[in-house]
């Protein structure tokens, strides 16, 4: 155990794995809990305590078109019942395959943990045990070759962003490129089961070559939607699409057709810290007010008394 700042998340990772350790490591900083499993220095799950509703399981194969909302709401309410777990009732549901079930649990530990390795403070604890899974739904990821894409990621990103700089854009393929793109050579790939985000050499931006991901992502472009949808539907992650996205517009496949406009969504926190706001706006009205009144009341109670000497002037005039 011990503290971030003084080593961090890549370094505690790798030297979890060069250790072949089994067990829980526990990362919390402030509000925020991160646990991730090892079997032998191997990943096997990550789970978070500030996930987005996006990054459930259930969500993410509804954002996928894998399932339907009253297949999600079904297998929730099988889950409430028979307290198994999501993906396990999908299968037995027959909603979706074992192999998707393995893809977007990996996705799901990729996704978290690559937004763990920015954490620049908190603290770590791992308690070392025997790790039980299930080896039928969960494949190990090779912690090793996480941490390489990972860094490789971090590395690309800030380009990427001055290209893809927002999930509200929609893009648009360029005129012919349906066409032209018939002669391009697609390179496959056999994906390793250890690696979701495969690096490979990527070919110059002037050959006529499209990796499987760059292909992927180019036939979900229709103009209609944006960049957000698209990594949802995709299936290959945040970065492996904004990636795509990218080489596409370098190849003069796609570009920009327009940005749709960021609509504000209200969360509970956000109604709250609003009530707490006009209730103390209405508090210190009340206090302004009480106030005044304090210091006015003598003024105010002198102008609308009336003396004695003017009640008697008042009775007589009243008798003549």
């Amino acid at each position: 155990q011990g503290d971030i700042k003084d080593l961090s998340v890549v370094d505690i990772l790798q030297l979890l794995y060069q250790q072949q350790k089994s067990g829980v490591l526990t990362l919390a900083d402030k509000s925020k809990q991160v646990q991730v499993l090892f079997d032998n220095g191997m990943i096997i799950s990550a789970t978070s305590s500030i996930r987005n509703i996006n990054e459930y399981l259930g969500e993410m194969l509804l954002k996928a078109d894998l399932i339907t909302k009253t297949q999600l709401l079904r297998t929730l309410e099988i889950q409430r019942e028979t307290l198994k777990k999501l993906g396990d009732i999908l299968i037995e549901q027959g909603y979706i395959t074992l192999e998707e079930l393995r893809h977007f649990l990996k996705l799901q530990t990729h996704e978290t943990i690559f937004k763990l390795l920015m954490w620049k403070s908190g603290t770590y604890n791992f308690h070392q045990r025997i790790v039980t899974y299930n080896k039928k739904t969960t494949s190990p990821i090779n912690t090793e070759h996480f941490l390489m894409d990972s860094l490789r990621m971090t590395d690309e990103l800030p380009e990427i962003r001055k290209k893809v700089y927002s999930k509200n854009i929609v893009f648009e393929k360029m005129p012919g490129a349906e066409d032209e793109i018939k002669f391009w050579r697609v390179q496959d790939r056999d994906e390793d089961e250890d690696d979701l985000f495969f690096d490979s050499d990527e070919p110059d931006p002037s050959e006529r070559i499209l990796n499987s991901s760059e292909k992927r992502i180019f036939d979900l472009i229709d103009g209609e939607r944006s960049v957000s949808e698209i990594i949802n539907i995709g299936r290959i992650g945040e970065f492996e699409t904004l990636k795509a996205l990218s080489m596409l517009i370098s190849k003069r496949l796609i570009d920009v057709g327009y940005e749709l406009e960021e609509e504000r969504i209200t969360t509970s926190q956000d109604i709250s810290v609003k009530n707490v706001s006009s209730y103390l706006a209405v508090a210190v009205f009340v206090i302004i007010l009480v106030g005044y009144l304090f210091i006015a009341y003598p003024r105010i109670k002198s102008n609308f008394t009336i003396s004695p000497s003017n009640t008697t002037l008042f009775n007589q005039s009243q008798l003549n």
